[in-house]
């Protein structure tokens, strides 16, 4: 008997760790094991469940699928304003067609319904990516985005008719600094930092490893000169600009997800986005250096890049 409770008090603190290992392990690991991104894939079909910041990324990808000719990707977005991760739960759960859904490829945008619910899309559509989003106010508080982001990968997983499917999550960008609810974050990069101490946790304990860094990008073009607008690339304060604040969007969208899969470089894209003359029109003399800011953010997801400038 003495010598079995020896061996229960050696074993006891043995377990202990192995369990504290074990969780450990899970926790930095995630709970998901996220599939590739397809290679060279026939078609290229993404769904965004977000809001209108989820639209604000994808509205300018048609204009570059059609100049790189680029007409195998489609991304629908689901759309329902000011939506949080808690309430796409939510709305799954209640079965509620509370979403528009667009369609976005190399032809434009398309409204393919007013009224649709999650469940109805996910059993009814084949989708190689599902892009994740959340609420923008509470992108920067972790503790808003579980139990809900889990709940809501394992509702797709049940419901989807896909084969195979890649996680990806949309790190959205901070207000301009003249926002009235930036007080929230304390200024403009105590929210941008926020968010991105958010998404670190979200990619350590979810396994979602592939991020689309707008909010990177953003950040990354605010701090060059010409670049600057008086919005602070927003058109309200909070929603981004329709021209070059959606360009370098759908750009960051673009180099995260598209090019790996398909490997068309963006800077072959030449397209002209807003009236000529206007300040923020995409042109000549500005896409490169937008195009170059979703690259650097997608190379550093984590913080603003100085623009390397090359010696003459």
């Amino acid at each position: 008997m003495k010598f079995k409770n020896k061996i229960r008090r050696w074993l006891a603190p043995l377990m202990l760790a192995l369990l504290n290992f074990h969780n450990a392990s899970a926790q930095e690991v995630g709970y998901l094991c996220n599939p590739p991104l397809p290679y060279m894939p026939v078609k290229l079909d993404i769904l965004f469940i977000g809001n209108s910041f989820s639209i604000d990324t994808s509205s300018a990808l048609p204009s570059i699928l059609e100049s790189l000719g680029v007409s195998t990707v489609n991304v629908y977005v689901m759309y329902k304003g000011g939506c949080s991760m808690k309430q796409h739960w939510e709305h799954f759960m209640g079965n509620k067609n509370v979403y528009e859904l667009y369609n976005y490829n190399y032809l434009g945008e398309r409204k393919i319904s007013n009224s649709m619910s999650l469940n109805e899309v996910f059993s009814t559509y084949t989708f190689d990516i599902v892009v994740f989003q959340q609420f923008s106010l509470e992108s920067g508080s972790y503790d808003t985005y579980e139990p809900y982001l889990s709940k809501l990968i394992q509702a797709y997983k049940l419901t989807t008719i896909s084969p195979r499917t890649t996680f990806a999550f949309n790190q959205t960008w901070a207000y301009s600094s003249k926002n009235k609810n930036i007080s929230r974050y304390k200024n403009q990069m105590g929210m941008y930092n926020s968010i991105v101490d958010a998404c670190k946790k979200m990619k350590a304990r979810s396994g979602i490893d592939v991020i689309i860094p707008c909010g990177t990008a953003v950040q990354n073009a605010r701090n060059i000169e010409a670049l600057k607008t008086e919005g602070e690339l927003t058109r309200d304060d909070l929603h981004i600009d329709l021209n070059m604040g959606r360009y370098l969007l759908a750009c960051t969208f673009y180099e995260a997800i598209i090019a790996p899969c398909i490997g068309r470089n963006i800077h072959n894209d030449i397209s002209i986005l807003g009236k000529s003359g206007t300040p923020n029109q995409v042109n000549n003399s500005n896409r490169r250096l937008l195009q170059d800011c979703a690259k650097l953010a997608v190379a550093n997801n984590w913080s603003v890049s100085e623009m390397p400038v090359p010696k003459k």
